[in-house]
Protein backbone atom coordinates (compact mmCIF):
# COMPACT_ATOMS: atom_id res chain seq x y z
CA UNK A 1 0.00 0.00 0.00
CA UNK A 2 2.78 2.44 0.95
CA UNK A 3 4.80 1.47 -2.14
CA UNK A 4 1.86 2.13 -4.44
CA UNK A 5 1.28 5.59 -2.88
CA UNK A 6 4.94 6.48 -3.25
CA UNK A 7 4.89 5.33 -6.90
CA UNK A 8 1.71 7.31 -7.53
CA UNK A 9 3.20 10.46 -5.95
CA UNK A 10 6.38 10.04 -7.98
CA UNK A 11 4.35 9.62 -11.18
CA UNK A 12 2.27 12.72 -10.39
CA UNK A 13 5.43 14.74 -9.67
CA UNK A 14 6.97 13.61 -12.97
CA UNK A 15 3.82 14.56 -14.91
CA UNK A 16 3.76 17.96 -13.22
CA UNK A 17 7.40 18.60 -14.16
CA UNK A 18 6.76 17.61 -17.80
CA UNK A 19 3.71 19.87 -18.08
CA UNK A 20 5.22 22.94 -16.42
CA UNK A 21 8.72 22.98 -17.91
CA UNK A 22 8.98 24.52 -21.39
CA UNK A 23 10.90 22.51 -23.97
CA UNK A 24 12.48 24.09 -27.05
CA UNK A 25 14.18 22.66 -30.12
CA UNK A 26 14.88 23.80 -33.67
CA UNK A 27 11.66 22.56 -35.28
CA UNK A 28 9.23 22.80 -32.39
CA UNK A 29 8.39 24.90 -29.39
CA UNK A 30 6.32 23.20 -26.71
CA UNK A 31 5.01 24.75 -23.54
CA UNK A 32 1.93 22.91 -22.31
CA UNK A 33 2.14 24.78 -19.02
CA UNK A 34 1.16 27.88 -20.98
CA UNK A 35 -1.11 25.94 -23.31
CA UNK A 36 0.43 25.97 -26.79
CA UNK A 37 2.81 24.19 -29.15
CA UNK A 38 4.45 25.36 -32.40
CA UNK A 39 5.84 22.83 -34.89
CA UNK A 40 7.62 23.32 -38.20
CA UNK A 41 7.21 20.66 -40.88
CA UNK A 42 10.36 21.86 -42.62
CA UNK A 43 12.98 24.26 -41.32
CA UNK A 44 14.84 25.23 -44.52
CA UNK A 45 13.55 27.25 -47.47
CA UNK A 46 15.48 27.35 -50.75
CA UNK A 47 14.50 30.38 -52.85
CA UNK A 48 15.22 28.51 -56.08
CA UNK A 49 16.04 29.97 -59.48
CA UNK A 50 15.97 33.60 -60.61
CA UNK A 51 12.60 34.63 -62.08
CA UNK A 52 11.61 37.61 -64.21
CA UNK A 53 8.14 39.15 -64.28
CA UNK A 54 6.75 38.60 -67.82
CA UNK A 55 5.02 42.02 -67.78
CA UNK A 56 8.04 43.90 -66.37
CA UNK A 57 11.42 42.42 -67.39
CA UNK A 58 13.20 44.74 -64.92
CA UNK A 59 11.43 43.04 -61.97
CA UNK A 60 13.63 40.08 -60.97
CA UNK A 61 13.21 37.91 -57.90
CA UNK A 62 13.75 34.54 -56.29
CA UNK A 63 10.61 32.83 -54.99
CA UNK A 64 9.72 29.82 -52.85
CA UNK A 65 5.98 29.18 -52.66
CA UNK A 66 4.67 27.39 -49.55
CA UNK A 67 8.29 27.00 -48.44
CA UNK A 68 7.66 26.66 -44.70
CA UNK A 69 4.73 24.77 -43.18
CA UNK A 70 3.88 25.16 -39.51
CA UNK A 71 1.19 24.17 -37.02
CA UNK A 72 0.06 25.74 -33.77
CA UNK A 73 -1.78 23.66 -31.18
CA UNK A 74 -3.56 25.84 -28.63
CA UNK A 75 -5.18 24.66 -25.39
CA UNK A 76 -6.18 28.06 -24.00
CA UNK A 77 -5.32 31.77 -24.03
CA UNK A 78 -4.61 33.93 -27.04
CA UNK A 79 -1.38 33.44 -28.98
CA UNK A 80 0.55 35.22 -31.73
CA UNK A 81 2.93 33.75 -34.28
CA UNK A 82 5.69 36.25 -35.09
CA UNK A 83 8.16 36.28 -37.97
CA UNK A 84 11.57 37.98 -37.83
CA UNK A 85 14.88 37.59 -39.61
CA UNK A 86 18.37 38.72 -40.46
CA UNK A 87 19.91 40.26 -43.59
CA UNK A 88 21.08 37.90 -46.34
CA UNK A 89 24.86 37.47 -46.18
CA UNK A 90 27.44 35.98 -48.55
CA UNK A 91 30.96 36.63 -47.25
CA UNK A 92 31.15 40.42 -46.94
CA UNK A 93 28.22 41.00 -49.33
CA UNK A 94 24.78 41.75 -47.87
CA UNK A 95 21.20 41.95 -49.16
CA UNK A 96 18.88 43.81 -46.77
CA UNK A 97 16.14 41.74 -45.17
CA UNK A 98 13.62 44.38 -46.29
CA UNK A 99 14.00 43.06 -49.87
CA UNK A 100 12.43 39.78 -48.72
CA UNK A 101 8.65 39.55 -48.92
CA UNK A 102 6.43 36.95 -47.25
CA UNK A 103 2.83 35.80 -47.55
CA UNK A 104 0.55 33.22 -46.04
CA UNK A 105 -1.15 30.77 -48.42
CA UNK A 106 -3.43 32.61 -50.87
CA UNK A 107 -2.40 35.99 -49.42
CA UNK A 108 -0.48 38.86 -50.95
CA UNK A 109 3.21 39.55 -50.45
CA UNK A 110 4.26 41.89 -47.63
CA UNK A 111 7.74 43.24 -46.93
CA UNK A 112 9.72 41.88 -44.00
CA UNK A 113 10.45 44.29 -41.15
CA UNK A 114 14.00 45.42 -40.41
CA UNK A 115 16.28 42.87 -38.72
CA UNK A 116 15.48 42.48 -35.04
CA UNK A 117 11.83 43.51 -35.48
CA UNK A 118 8.88 41.12 -35.41
CA UNK A 119 5.93 40.87 -37.79
CA UNK A 120 2.71 39.22 -36.55
CA UNK A 121 1.62 36.64 -39.11
CA UNK A 122 -1.12 34.86 -37.16
CA UNK A 123 -3.21 35.31 -34.02
CA UNK A 124 -5.04 32.29 -32.57
CA UNK A 125 -7.07 31.55 -29.45
CA UNK A 126 -9.16 28.78 -27.99
CA UNK A 127 -8.67 25.05 -28.23
CA UNK A 128 -7.63 24.02 -31.71
CA UNK A 129 -4.99 23.08 -34.22
CA UNK A 130 -4.10 25.88 -36.63
CA UNK A 131 -1.75 25.58 -39.60
CA UNK A 132 -0.13 27.83 -42.11
CA UNK A 133 2.22 27.93 -45.06
CA UNK A 134 4.68 30.72 -45.71
CA UNK A 135 5.89 31.73 -49.16
CA UNK A 136 8.89 34.00 -49.69
CA UNK A 137 10.05 36.25 -52.51
CA UNK A 138 13.42 38.02 -52.56
CA UNK A 139 13.09 41.05 -54.85
CA UNK A 140 16.36 42.16 -56.41
CA UNK A 141 17.34 45.82 -56.52
CA UNK A 142 19.80 45.20 -59.37
CA UNK A 143 23.03 45.97 -57.53
CA UNK A 144 23.46 42.60 -55.77
CA UNK A 145 26.66 40.65 -56.33
CA UNK A 146 26.37 36.95 -57.24
CA UNK A 147 26.96 34.53 -54.40
CA UNK A 148 25.44 31.97 -52.06
CA UNK A 149 23.43 34.05 -49.59
CA UNK A 150 21.97 32.86 -46.29
CA UNK A 151 19.55 34.38 -43.81
CA UNK A 152 17.96 33.16 -40.61
CA UNK A 153 14.21 33.55 -40.22
CA UNK A 154 12.58 32.93 -36.85
CA UNK A 155 8.98 31.95 -36.11
CA UNK A 156 8.07 32.71 -32.51
CA UNK A 157 4.96 31.71 -30.58
CA UNK A 158 4.12 34.25 -27.88
CA UNK A 159 1.32 34.90 -25.44
CA UNK A 160 0.58 38.66 -25.77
Amino acid sequence: MVKSRICLLLLLWLLLVVVLVPVRAQNWDWDLGLGAMLTLTNAVANLGELKTDPLNPLFEYFEAENAISFSVFVLFREWQVLLSGTDFVSGVERIPLEQLEWKMRDGTYRRMPAPGRNQEIMRVSGIGLYSGNLSFRLVLAGDERPGLYNSTLTLTLVNP
